[in-house]
C-alpha cells in the first residue's frame, strides 16, 4: 500500500512541477528568480495575453530579510524592440495587499509566499510577440528582490 501512496504522491508532485510557466533570468544575474511564476494556465511558451481581459500571474518568492512592509512590483513589456514600463494601478502593484492563501506583511527572512498580480490588457495593445519583465521591489530598501522574464503574445479572444 505504501508503495501505491508514493506513486500517487510522485505523480502529484510532477503534475504541479509541469504546471509552473517557463520564465528566465532578468538581465542582473545577482537578482534572484522567483520560485515559481504561474501566468493563466500557461506552462509553455509563449503564453497568450488576451485583449481586454486580465492575466493572472501567481509569483511564489522568497523575503530576503525581515520586517518587510513595503513591497511593489514593475513590469515592463517589450515588443519589436521596445521597451516600455507598464503602469500598474497602486491597489495592483501593492504585492503585500496581494498575497495569497493567507500571508500578510511584514514578512521575514526566508519566508515563502506568493503575490497575485492581475495584469489588465487593453484592447489597443498590439498583436505582437511580447517580453514580459516583472521585478519584485522591496521598497524601504530599494532592491529588486526576485525578478522573471517570460515571453507572451498578445491575442484577440476566440469569438465562439
Amino acid at each position: 500500500m505504501s508503495n501505491i501512496y508514493i506513486l500517487f504522491i510522485f505523480g502529484l508532485t510532477w503534475t504541479f512541477a509541469q504546471a509552473n510557466t517557463p520564465i528566465r533570468q532578468c538581465a542582473d544575474e545577482n537578482v534572484a528568480m522567483p520560485l515559481m511564476v504561474q501566468i493563466n494556465d500557461c506552462d509553455s511558451s509563449p503564453c497568450d495575453l488576451l485583449k481586454d481581459s486580465e492575466a493572472t500571474i501567481a509569483i511564489q518568492f522568497v523575503a530576503h530579510r525581515n520586517s518587510m512592509r513595503q513591497l511593489s512590483a514593475q513590469v515592463h513589456l517589450t515588443s519589436l524592440g521596445v521597451t516600455i514600463p507598464y503602469d500598474l494601478e497602486a491597489s495592483r502593484g501593492n504585492v503585500c495587499s496581494n498575497l495569497l492563501h493567507g500571508a500578510y506583511c511584514p514578512l521575514d527572512a526566508g519566508e515563502d509566499v506568493t503575490y497575485q498580480l492581475l495584469l489588465p490588457i487593453a484592447t489597443s495593445q498590439p498583436e505582437v510577440p511580447t517580453r514580459l519583465e516583472v521585478k519584485l521591489v522591496d521598497d524601504q530598501e530599494g532592491n529588486v528582490i526576485a525578478c522573471f522574464l517570460a515571453d507572451t503574445r498578445i491575442k484577440k479572444p476566440n469569438s465562439s
